[in-house]
């Protein structure tokens, strides 16, 4: 097996630490040796059903040992692993389906759903053809069981043919979106082989080392980060869902030294750490990405946690800078981004001087973006809106500084035109986050009949009863213009969220819409 691929490198980690431990879920362990038999059984159950070079295999799993199973026997298959949402609908399946035009399903039903298999049948009915593999329950009729394939012999896994190449495509990194056409990233066997073994290199993961696996598998980045760490022969803690409670007792119970999370997953943690209850002693650790970090939030994970970071910041397409260094964390910079590999531009999509805010542009040179495309022939092609004459429009605000130091600021599809005064909604939700009462904050623009938008806060209170309008504006006035205070407080229960900790602008916008109770500035 080529090494210079995904399979190759997973089939190293598999020689070099047999008896090690591989994967832990729910105080159960795989060794790197029964994690490397449950990936040949099934992908000799792979070939036995049609599945070959460049076909594409559907994955709607959460964190479980067999979202990871499945990517490796699909890999080894050289076929195309597509990751998606566990909690989509049958009608969104249908697109992954379609657009991919994907040979088999890895299906798990929703336990918290009242009809767990109805996503399911709407598949059935619409891609009769799609070959559909259960995993956690029983196999309806038609579908086969997931336990069943991994536990049958390893026979016909594949030949040294079958192997994939550094060439072909590896992954479809689907974006999530219940309407439209989803975005779908494919990236390739040895881009991905290089920058996941740099990445494990350059945070010094190695065999004493435990990840919690808590960020999405089904997303780019979690799965990036898992990986990292199994070819350098960690062990992956995988949490099915995140919870503060959860993850700290793992931490603790499994002696984890490597955490991931974006802001929310972080605060949340700091939060819920009660000294002399929580030993967070293992941690040494981690990457910090999902969204804007507050310096704040920076400051308590480096002094209440006592771990390293590495601050990431990237979308699914492969395109991303990074820094380890405390002092530009601190500073709000995301690092250094390679020569010529980042431009900031304008709305004429010419480059600003240093200093000045625009849109985050990386060069396709440097960064290849290409999407599946519908082509007949199932190949990757075609662009989007995002890409032209040579660069990856990200559609996040920032600027780089007179050092060459990238500071993301925040997104420019959620600016807040208010009266023709721009608010950037990440700006107002730090300073919110900083105020006394708040737990979580989110920040969005409403219509109005005077202005076109204002600024409307949503914040879930940290106890002791909901702040007012009033008393928030007032605090914010310390930090905030004028035309960035809230206009608008939706008072609620919890912030929406996507499974790597964004804010659900979407479901936001519905809550508050729902919620006609708000408290507004008078007149």
């Amino acid at each position: 097996m080529n090494q210079q691929t995904l399979s190759g490198a997973l089939e190293a980690a598999f020689r070099r630490w047999p008896d090690r431990p591989a994967l832990t879920f729910e105080g159960r362990s795989l060794t790197f040796a029964e994690f490397e038999s449950e990936v040949a059984a099934l992908a000799g159950a792979l070939r036995r059903l049609g599945v070959g070079r460049g076909d594409r295999v559907v994955c709607q799993l959460p964190n479980r040992p067999e979202l990871l199973t499945t990517a490796a026997a699909t890999w080894a298959r050289a076929a195309v692993y597509v990751g998606a949402d566990h909690e989509l609908t049958g009608p969104e399946l249908c697109v992954y389906l379609r657009l991919t035009g994907a040979k088999a399903l890895v299906y798990a039903p929703v336990a918290s759903s009242p009809d767990p298999f109805l996503p399911l049948r709407v598949v059935r009915e619409r891609h009769p053809d799609v070959q559909v593999i259960v995993v956690g329950a029983e196999a309806p009729a038609g579908a086969l069981a997931f336990s069943g394939l991994t536990r049958g012999p390893a026979r016909d896994a594949h030949s040294p043919a079958d192997g994939p190449a550094p060439e072909d495509p590896a992954v479809i990194f689907t974006t999530s979106g219940t309407t439209g056409r989803p975005k779908m990233p494919v990236i390739y066997h040895g881009r991905l082989q290089r920058s996941w073994v740099r990445l494990a290199a350059e945070l010094s993961f190695g065999p004493e080392d435990a990840h919690l696996v808590q960020l999405p598998l089904a997303h780019g980045l979690g799965m990036m980060l898992a990986l990292a760490g199994l070819v350098a022969g960690g062990r992956l803690v995988l949490v099915e869902r995140f919870s503060a409670a959860a993850a700290l007792a793992l931490v603790g119970r499994e002696r984890v030294t490597v955490l991931n999370g974006s802001p929310a997953h972080f605060r949340l943690i700091l939060d819920g750490l009660t000294p002399g209850r929580h030993d967070v002693s293992s941690l040494r650790t981690g990457v910090a990405s999902g969204a804007a970090f507050s310096t704040t939030l920076l400051r308590r994970i480096f002094d209440e946690l006592r771990m390293s970071l590495m601050l990431m910041y990237g979308a699914s397409e492969g395109v991303g800078v990074a820094t380890s260094d405390r002092a530009e964390i601190l500073r709000g910079s995301v690092g250094r981004p390679l020569p010529d590999s980042v431009a900031v531009v304008g709305p004429d999509r010419r480059p600003l001087p240093a200093g000045e805010v625009g849109e985050i542009a990386f060069s396709r040179e440097v960064f290849p973006v290409r999407y599946w495309g519908a082509a007949d022939d199932g190949s990757p092609s075609g662009e989007t809106h995002e890409v032209a004459a040579g660069w990856y429009y990200t559609g996040d605000l920032g600027r780089v500084d007179d050092e060459g130091l990238l500071y993301v600021v925040g997104r420019l599809k959620l600016q807040i035109n208010r009266g023709g005064l721009k608010v950037d909604p990440s700006e107002v939700e730090g300073a919110l986050l900083r105020c006394a009462g708040v737990a979580d904050a989110a920040v969005l623009g409403v219509p109005n009949p005077v202005l076109g938008e204002v600024v409307c806060a949503c914040v879930v209170p940290s106890g002791g009863g909901a702040p007012s309008l009033e008393n928030l504006r007032a605090e914010l006035r310390r930090e905030l213009a004028r035309y960035k205070l809230p206009d608008e407080l939706c008072v609620l229960d919890r912030i929406p969220r996507t499974g790597v900790g964004k804010v659900d602008v979407q479901l936001l916008r519905a809550e508050v819409g729902a919620t006609p109770a708000r408290q507004r500035v008078a007149g």
